[in-house]
């Protein structure tokens, strides 16, 4: 808009004239003015102008939950949870958020994907878990299953416990020439029955016969009766010299002793002769 002034020495003419070129060159032509603006003067449409400015500049905010509304005088601050959420502002009008090295996730954790999810070396791949460096995959707290446990191979340094469920293997249970297995029994104490072995120098197989019983140990007293000795099975070398006495003679009508031809060289009457 170009300065215009008149002097003392100019006519009214020259002043109307001054004053039309002033309206319709530098304010404009009026008809052209925008129809939404009610103001009547340059005052009032500044007015006017100001307050639709400052209140497009505001805009809201929300969460889906909470809404703030920032104004053109405020600042948006982008804010970062440790552990959790990292925001940075750069340019030109850009916020990048993203996760820290470390992250804490204070709820739960859900991976929806169908794909392999991994954890460092470990990967889960629908319901199955496999390493990336290695054979085996280590739990060093106690592990609980719940539900049925399918496994190739179970090595533990600890104790292996299963709780009220069943072990259910259609292989060996292997343990280390030092160790065995242990039961504990109906009270919980210091005192277990082990079941230990020779270091074998060779495979070896004992077989649990298919019945019912008690088994008899070297440690066993007054638990073999007769019903476990199977007729003509005690041999000659298997009895001591004294073994025989009168109590077993009693019902005998002749003893005959025989040498190793099978020569009587001996014969006894007994009390029935």
């Amino acid at each position: 808009m170009a300065a215009r002034t008149i002097s003392a020495t100019q006519t009214l003419e020259e002043f109307r004239t001054e004053f039309n070129a002033l309206s319709e060159t530098d304010f404009g032509d009026i008809a052209t003015l925008d129809s939404g603006i009610s103001a009547t003067s340059v005052i009032g449409a500044v007015n006017e102008l100001y307050t639709s400015i400052s209140g497009s500049l505001g805009f809201d905010i929300t969460d889906g939950s909470n809404t703030q509304t920032v104004s053109n005088t405020q600042t948006i601050t982008f804010a970062s949870t440790a552990n959790q959420v990292t925001a940075t502002v750069s340019a030109t009008d850009t916020v990048t958020f993203s996760l820290p090295n470390d992250v804490t996730i204070p709820g739960n954790f859900n991976a929806n994907g169908t794909g392999t999810h991994s954890l460092g070396t470990i990967q889960v791949a629908g319901n199955t878990i496999t390493s990336s460096d290695s054979d085996t995959i280590t739990v060093d707290d106690s592990l609980t299953v719940n539900g049925t446990l399918t496994v190739d191979t179970i090595s533990s340094s600890g104790t292996l416990s299963f709780g009220n469920s069943n072990l259910e293997t259609g292989g060996y249970i292997y343990t280390s020439s030092t160790a065995g297995i242990a039961w504990e029994g109906s009270t919980s104490d210091n005192f277990e029955t082990a079941l230990t072995v020779v270091d074998p120098t060779a495979d070896r197989v004992i077989t649990l016969p298919d019945e019912t019983g008690t088994v008899v140990t070297t440690g066993s007293s007054g638990v073999v009766t007769g019903t476990m000795i199977a007729s003509d099975t005690i041999a000659e070398a298997n009895m001591a010299d004294d073994a025989i006495g009168q109590d077993q003679l009693k019902n005998v009508v002749t003893l005959q002793i025989l040498n190793s031809t099978g020569t009587v060289v001996k014969t006894i009457y007994g009390a029935g002769a």
